[in-house]
């Protein structure tokens, strides 16, 4: 059996995008190039990988099973490239890291300009999704650190917590609440709460969070995105529950103020994600080392009024 890296990677291509000529233009090759390295390689192994259809591609059933393993070769065959390029250090390389929307927006961005201060030549792309999704990217061998606000339970992914996120309810300055000192968590129960959508899991932890302190809530409004959710808050228009991380901005302008609600207590952890059998490279061992550092660049001190 003879199976090319180039086999390979194609193959790999058009599973992920669904036919032969999407795959062909993430690969940056014609498409003819990619018909023919999939052919060799369904030659070499000796079925078809492929249903081919008009409108695209599907795998077979042998075809689904055989890119398990393609991918696992694909994922050492990119870590012995990358063992390589360390010889020379971290002059140069690639670091691919996927996050869960809050951490990516949020949390990230410092850690990663940290790193690029000390290894500005190494390529860095980050890419944010719901906790499936950085799942599979990092089955897939994509990511080389992926990290959610969700468990994952998979057999080959190890999972550790990493940091615990503190969700706190913020308002506008002018909203009534904002006057008053120890809120008991029973008036959040007549107050307008701004909650994420029902795919959301910050939504489900706010939920089970209110319930814990006895609270159910009376008015809602679901929107999609914590973005909208700080805009309406500031507006005057409703309380909002959200990760620290991402009102620092506008605690610090005055647009927005946590509210003093002592019997109100709502964290989950953070965590990160790794593949049993993959060995980190050089960048990935890099920026380990600054999410393992004790002190946390994303962090501020939430001032209560």
């Amino acid at each position: 059996m003879n199976m090319n890296p180039a086999s390979l990677k194609a193959f790999a291509a058009v599973a992920e995008h669904g036919g032969f000529t999407p795959a062909a233009r993430a690969l940056g090759v014609s498409q003819p190039a990619v018909s023919r390295a999939v052919r060799d390689l369904e030659r070499s192994v000796g079925f078809e990988l492929f249903e081919r259809a008009p409108k695209g591609a599907r795998l077979t059933r042998a075809g689904e099973s055989f890119l398990l393993n393609a991918r696992e070769v694909i994922g050492a065959m990119r870590s012995a490239e990358e063992s390589v390029a360390a010889l020379g250090g971290l002059g140069h390389g690639r670091l691919h890291i996927g996050a869960s929307t809050t951490i990516a927006t949020y949390v990230l961005p410092a850690f990663i300009g940290r790193f690029l201060e000390d290894h500005a030549a190494v390529d860095v792309r980050l890419d944010s999704a719901h906790t499936r999704g950085i799942a599979q990217m990092l089955l897939d061998y994509h990511l080389d650190i992926a990290l959610t606000e969700a468990p994952v339970l998979h057999e080959k992914i190890q999972s550790r917590k990493w940091r615990t996120d503190h969700l706190v309810a913020v308002a506008s300055p002018k909203h009534p609440l904002a006057a008053r000192k120890r809120i008991p968590p029973s008036a959040l129960a007549i107050e307008l709460l701004l909650l994420r959508e029902h795919e959301s899991g910050t939504r489900a932890i706010v939920i089970e969070g209110l319930a814990a302190a006895g609270v159910i809530p009376g008015r809602t409004m679901e929107i999609d995105g914590p973005e909208a959710i700080k805009q309406i808050a500031a507006a005057g228009r409703g309380v909002a529950i959200v990760s620290r991380y991402t009102v620092v901005e506008q605690l610090e302008l005055g647009r927005l103020v946590v509210l003093d609600i002592p019997g109100l207590k709502i964290t989950r952890p953070f965590y990160r994600h790794s593949l049993k059998q993959r060995r980190a490279s050089p960048a990935a061992k890099a920026f380990e080392l600054l999410l393992d550092a004790g002190d946390d660049p994303a962090s501020v001190s939430v001032r209560r009024r």
